[in-house]
């Protein structure tokens, strides 16, 4: 595998930038940034064509609906808020309480949203009308990631003391996935929901299987913590990103690192994918911006 970097953005943000979401089958790509705004932006050009301003502190997640029509923001100040991307419109607001909200995500269907919050519990909210209406415990102390299945079968919530818990879609424990000692700091299903990939501050990335909770694949390569992963939605890959600056592709038959991206000057937060597999964005604490064409190698 080989990339060329088709664009950059300097300066997207005014600070750090710590999260970012490729809305599904559009071209448009989301981030959120300290300086507490959520942008969405045209993923050719990389201009801006929204911007949203409702949150008080930093904007710590940003996870998109399944048919990339809007946007959930997580904050610092405990918001979640929900854009109508299209009319750039708020829809609901949702107060989650200080620090009671970390990492977001929508479920498949699009009617719920899972929070982490400080207690170790994953919230689920209504997206009806923003109610709580479950809250599950992973057994570990502060969630720092959560994920929910493509399938809607089942959501994980990952802790900062190592907890990788798997529910089933009504919030019951289905199984805890061992051998993280430290935060494991993001999450993300395969397309078929059958594998979880976690990013640890132990460096490491690691393949579970969703059924019996078993891990097949350990990658090493990183040089410092793990801060965001995701699977490829068309190929046997995932991407990995870290405070290392760089970012890792991983062949999933092989077990082996395809390619390393050395673009960033400062710590990579966030790392996704196209609808096509074929282009990867990423954000970084350096405030840029950048979107890589992934390219087979020429034999």
């Amino acid at each position: 595998l080989m990339h060329s970097q088709v664009s950059l953005r300097e300066n997207a943000h005014d600070d750090g930038i710590w999260t970012i979401a490729w809305a599904p089958k559009t071209e448009l790509i989301v981030t959120g940034g300290v300086d507490e705004k959520v942008k969405v932006w045209d993923a050719k050009e990389l201009k801006c064509k929204a911007e949203f301003s409702d949150h008080s502190l930093a904007v710590t997640s940003v996870s998109t609906s399944s048919d990339g029509k809007f946007v959930a923001s997580s904050s610092m100040d405990g918001m979640i808020t929900i854009f109508d991307i299209p009319t750039e419109k708020k829809v609901l607001s949702i107060s989650a309480g200080t620090i009671e909200t970390w990492k977001i995500a929508y479920s498949s269907d699009n009617k719920y949203l899972i929070s982490g919050s400080h207690s170790g519990n994953v919230n689920m909210w209504s997206l009806q009308d923003g109610k709580k209406i479950a809250s599950v415990a992973t057994g570990g102390s502060f969630t720092s990631s959560v994920a929910f299945s493509p399938d809607g079968s089942m959501f994980a919530g990952s802790t900062t003391d190592g907890v990788v818990t798997l529910f089933d879609k009504d919030g019951q424990v289905l199984r805890k996935l061992a051998g993280h000692k430290q935060n494991v700091r993001s999450l993300a299903f395969s397309p078929d929901s059958a594998s979880l990939v976690t990013a640890c501050d132990d460096k490491h990335v690691r393949i579970y299987e969703t059924e019996g909770g078993q891990q097949t694949s350990l990658f090493s390569g990183h040089r410092s913590w793990v801060l965001s992963v995701q699977f490829s939605p068309i190929s046997p890959i995932c991407v990995s990103s870290s405070s290392d600056k760089r970012i890792k592709l991983w062949d999933l038959k092989s077990n082996e690192t395809l390619h390393t991206i050395d673009a960033h000057k400062d710590q990579v937060w966030g790392v996704a994918f196209d609808s096509s597999g074929k282009r990867l964005a990423s954000v970084s604490d350096d405030a840029s911006l950048r979107v890589y064409e992934i390219l087979a190698s020429q034999k």
